[in-house]
C-alpha cells in the first residue's frame, strides 16, 4: 500500500524541494522524507523500503514561478519594479525578497502563491506515482484562496473623512477615469458628475495600519419627498492609491459602502462611469446592477475616412 498524501508530508516535501544543498527521498510505503545521506540509516534489512526521489526543484523553478506570479499580480506600479528586477541579472532573489519586504501585503501574496503553486506540483508528482503503481489519481483540491488575510492589513472606517478631504480624493478619481480623453471631453464628461443640491456627503475610506489613507468609496445621498422615488445614492468617486491596487481594496471599499447606504434605508445607487471607471460598472453589474444610460464617443473623423 502506497504512503497517503498527509499535509504533514506535503510539507515536509516541499522543505526537501526547497533544500538546495541535499537531494531529499521519500519512502513509497511510509511517507517518511529523508536525506540522500541518510538514506542507509534507514535500511535495517526487517523492512524493505522503496525510496523515491521528490520533485526537483532548482534555480531555475524558483524564476519561472517568480515570472507568473508577476504576471498575475494586478498592481501595475509594483508588477513593473518586481518585472525589472528579474531583468536585471544580478543577485536576482535577494533583491526580489527584499523588494517584497516593503510591501507586507503583497510579500503575504507571493508566500500564498507559492505554497500554492508546491502544493499543486506535490499532488501533480503523486498522481504520477500512483499511475506507475496502477492506481487511480486523485483529485487535487487546493484550497479556494480569499482576500482575507490582505483586507485584515487594512482599517475601514465609515464617514471618517471630512468634506474636503473627499473632495480632493473625488478630483483625483475623476482625473483618473478621464486621462484618455481631450481637454474639450473632460469638461463635457465632467458634468456626468454633477450632482443636485441638498444631498448628504456619505463614504467609507481605507487605512493602512499604520493610518494612511488609501481609496475611498465616496456618494451623495437623496432624499426626496416623492415616497415612490424613495432614496438615491450617486457615486462621486471609487479611488485607489497607484501603490495599493491589485489588492481587492476597491471591490472592498464599494461593497461596505452599498452596505452601509442599504442599512441606512438608501434604495438604488447610480454611477455614471467615464473613462476607466466602466470596472465600476462591470462590478455593479455582476451584483445585479443594470445599465439606466450610456454614451458612446465616435471619431469623426476616422467615420469621414
Amino acid at each position: 500500500m502506497p504512503f497517503e498524501l498527509f499535509p504533514e508530508v506535503v510539507d515536509q516535501i516541499i522543505f526537501g524541494m526547497e533544500n538546495q544543498e541535499h537531494d531529499f527521498y521519500v519512502d513509497a510505503q511510509s511517507g517518511l522524507v529523508v536525506p540522500e545521506h541518510d538514506l542507509a540509516d534507514y535500511e535495517d534489512g526487517e523492512v524493505e523500503r522503496i525510496w523515491v526521489a521528490i520533485p526537483e526543484w532548482r534555480s531555475v523553478h524558483g524564476f519561472n514561478l517568480m515570472e507568473k506570479f508577476i504576471a498575475e499580480l494586478r498592481n501595475p506600479l509594483f508588477r513593473e519594479r518586481l518585472r525589472s528586477i528579474l531583468g536585471s541579472g544580478r543577485g536576482i532573489f535577494r533583491q526580489f525578497k527584499d523588494t517584497l519586504k516593503e510591501r507586507p501585503e503583497i510579500e503575504r501574496m507571493w508566500f500564498r502563491f507559492k505554497e500554492r503553486e508546491m502544493r499543486r506540483l506535490v499532488f501533480e508528482w503523486y498522481n504520477d506515482l500512483r499511475e506507475q503503481w496502477g492506481l487511480e489519481g486523485l483529485p487535487i483540491d487546493l484550497e479556494t484562496e480569499t482576500d482575507d488575510l490582505i483586507l485584515a492589513d487594512f482599517a475601514f472606517r465609515e464617514d471618517e473623512a471630512d468634506s474636503r478631504e473627499i473632495d480632493e480624493l473625488t478630483d483625483w478619481a475623476v482625473a483618473d477615469a478621464l486621462a484618455e480623453f481631450d481637454d474639450a471631453e473632460q469638461i463635457l464628461l465632467e458634468d456626468l458628475l454633477l450632482l443636485p443640491e441638498e444631498t448628504t456627503q456619505r463614504s467609507v475610506a481605507v487605512f493602512t495600519a499604520g493610518g494612511e489613507r488609501v481609496g475611498i468609496a465616496a456618494c451623495r445621498t437623496t432624499h426626496p419627498d416623492d415616497a415612490v422615488l424613495a432614496s438615491i445614492a450617486v457615486i462621486e468617486a471609487l479611488y485607489v492609491v497607484p501603490e495599493y491596487r491589485g489588492l481587492g481594496l476597491g471591490k472592498e471599499l464599494l461593497s461596505r459602502l452599498c452596505t452601509m447606504l442599504h442599512r441606512d434605508g438608501v434604495y438604488r445607487l447610480h454611477v455614471d462611469v467615464p473613462g476607466t471607471q466602466a470596472v465600476i460598472a462591470r462590478l455593479l453589474k455582476s451584483w445585479g446592477g443594470t445599465t439606466v444610460t450610456e454614451r458612446v464617443r465616435l471619431d469623426l473623423s476616422e467615420w469621414d475616412a
